[in-house]
């Protein structure tokens, strides 16, 4: 059963990204003597709970299933989102090239292609995430895993990145793969947890006022300490933007439990929100180039008007992406690529 909260919070997370990106730009240029730090900062900070939710919601819908084929999972999540890293990461490449007039070396191009475009970090922390979640699903449901998969985890990925890691500088490309797919996503496996187990509770309606309260208070709080932090540095720097400081946990919990107080609700255009929801991943990976597209065409964001700039910019931004990520979902072919 579609549950429209879900692809509502979904849609959430996803614009706020592109705000992170959008406003990214004139966080780090911005003088901190002035008014639009403030603003800049309190936006900024605003929008990292963002990206724990897609992983929170992963394990939602997935660890919340009673069995969980096993072929079936790896072919349509793990190994589809490896082959959407390596299309678009081969895209970014290509057209970086095209917009900088020259194409560089054959091996710098290729390094280029397997580290990726930096937003394709998803992709592969996901990859690494959803091989994982069989084994966290086994143990919530006491289930059992093939020993050869479990063999294949250690062998194949564990075993082998480490070994890639052994290599001599002169193998730089094998080392790159190893970054791609570091252990250091495999803590995003616990927001997936965390995500299951929220969307196991029941939240009363007050949530619906408790959430956005904490949610306001924890990025006020935050907003200050980056503030004070960048002072301190004499330089834009976020401090507390990690994915796993603390008060992204909170912002990004806030979020999910606000969406889950809206659970058992009638919605108005469910099947619209359900088509921009599956959109938001093809959203994701357009909006990079879009964002260089509305440059060039002259859209640009300026600090004298940091918030409205900002805001009018992602509207366009997020218009934009979603029509074409919509209107790609309709071409069978394009649809594989979104």
């Amino acid at each position: 059963m579609r549950r429209t909260e879900l692809d509502l919070c979904r849609i959430t997370a996803c614009f706020m990204v592109l705000f992170i990106h959008t406003s990214a730009e004139l966080y780090h240029i911005c003088p901190l003597d002035s008014e639009a730090f403030l603003s800049l900062s309190f936006i900024s900070t605003m929008m990292r709970g963002s990206v724990p939710v897609f992983f929170m919601l992963t394990g939602a819908l997935f660890l919340s299933r009673e069995k969980l084929e096993l072929r079936s999972f790896l072919i349509k999540h793990p190994l589809r989102l490896l082959g959407l890293f390596c299309f678009w990461s081969l895209a970014y490449a290509l057209l970086s090239r095209l917009a900088a007039g020259s194409f560089g070396s054959l091996y710098d191009f290729a390094y280029s292609f397997v580290q990726g475009h930096y937003h394709l970090w998803f992709l592969t922390a996901m990859v690494l995430c959803c091989l994982f979640l069989p084994v966290a699903h086994a143990a919530i449901h006491a289930g059992k895993l093939p020993v050869g998969y479990l063999l294949f985890l250690f062998f194949g990925v564990s075993i082998l990145f480490a070994n890639f890691n052994l290599t001599p500088d002169t193998a730089p490309i094998l080392y790159r793969i190893t970054l791609n797919f570091s252990f250091d996503y495999l803590p995003y496996l616990g927001y997936a947890v965390w995500g299951y187990w929220l969307s196991g509770r029941e939240f009363k309606k007050s949530w619906l006022l408790i959430a956005p309260a904490v949610f306001l208070a924890v990025t006020a709080l935050t907003a200050w300490g980056n503030i004070w932090y960048s002072n301190y540095k004499q330089v834009a720097d976020g401090w507390l933007f990690s994915y796993f400081s603390l008060p992204s946990l909170i912002q990004a919990t806030m979020i999910f439990c606000f969406f889950q107080a809206l659970k058992g609700r009638e919605f108005r255009r469910p099947k619209l929100w359900a088509a921009l929801a599956d959109a938001t991943l093809g959203i994701y990976l357009l909006h990079p180039m879009l964002i260089n597209i509305l440059q060039l065409a002259g859209l640009n964001m300026s600090l004298e008007r940091p918030v409205l700039s900002v805001l009018g910019f992602t509207a366009a931004l997020a218009l934009i992406c979603s029509l074409l990520a919509l209107a790609g979902k309709k071409i069978p072919l394009a649809r594989k690529l979104l």
